[in-house]
């Protein structure tokens, strides 16, 4: 897929070498935190080890406001806006039985990785999640997944951002959750420029297929009367009449 993704791309504005770079840095990162994490470590040295890593590996800056990851856990999974989040953490630190969020955009060049993933911690050690005694990490997980299955069977010639923000969240609806992100979108293309971005959002009402660049989809759900703010990002492209995960 690496090479379909390439030859897509080729003479356009859209830097797919360097897109998969950042990828992979963001991939091999997420995969070392899945060691690193522990109880007892706070949100700062979660921040500086996801950023050790990925400057060790080549990113040359970041996507997220110039950030090196955002990350939450806690009874503050959920949280979602502009500001920096690093005072709302002071003094917290990671629990035993804990949901870890990492979201990290790393750069090359002109391109762009996006990734997150929500770890789940039980009893001390990160867990598959299939393995959770947590009913809510479950299910959420579930529908995380199913999300994404909906998002990659719905996008096609004539579906707009808007249309497919409307399918996403009528589902997240019946299954009882809510889109905890401030702007209530579900993902954005990657673009030379962050603030280009187009958004999964209501009222932009542009082709996603036509439009044609690369696109991450990354629900932050929670359930209803729930605590717990759960993601799953991927990066995706429109290629032989469906969507493809960018790896």
């Amino acid at each position: 897929m690496r090479k379909e993704f390439i030859e897509h791309y080729q003479g356009s504005l859209v830097d797919a070498v360097s897109i998969l770079q950042a990828q992979d840095i963001a991939r091999e990162c997420l995969l070392h935190m899945s060691g690193y994490l522990r109880p007892g470590l706070n949100r700062e040295e979660i921040h500086e080890e996801c950023e050790r890593f990925m400057l060790e590996k080549g990113s040359q800056g970041w996507w997220i406001h110039n950030d090196p990851a955002l990350i939450l856990f806690g009874d503050l999974s959920t949280y979602s806006a502009h500001e920096d989040p690093s005072p709302l953490f002071e003094n917290k630190l990671i629990f035993e039985n804990d949901l870890i969020t990492i979201d990290i955009a790393p750069m090359i060049n002109k391109g762009w990785g996006d990734l997150a993933r929500s770890f789940i911690m039980e009893e001390g050690k990160i867990i598959p999640w299939q393995s959770s005694k947590n009913e809510e990490i479950v299910k959420g997980m579930e529908l995380e997944l199913k999300l994404h299955e909906l998002f990659i069977n719905s996008v096609k010639p004539g579906i707009t951002f808007a249309m497919l923000h409307e399918i996403i969240t009528s589902e997240l609806n019946k299954a009882g959750h809510y889109n905890c992100d401030y702007h209530d979108n579900f993902g954005h293309t990657i673009e030379n420029d962050q603030s280009e971005r187009v958004t999964i959002a209501k009222g932009v009402d542009i082709d996603i297929v036509a439009y044609d660049k690369p696109i991450t989809f990354e629900p932050h759900i929670c359930k209803i009367n729930g605590r717990l703010g759960i993601k799953h990002e991927n990066m995706y492209f429109y290629h032989h009449g469906k969507m493809e995960e960018v790896v």
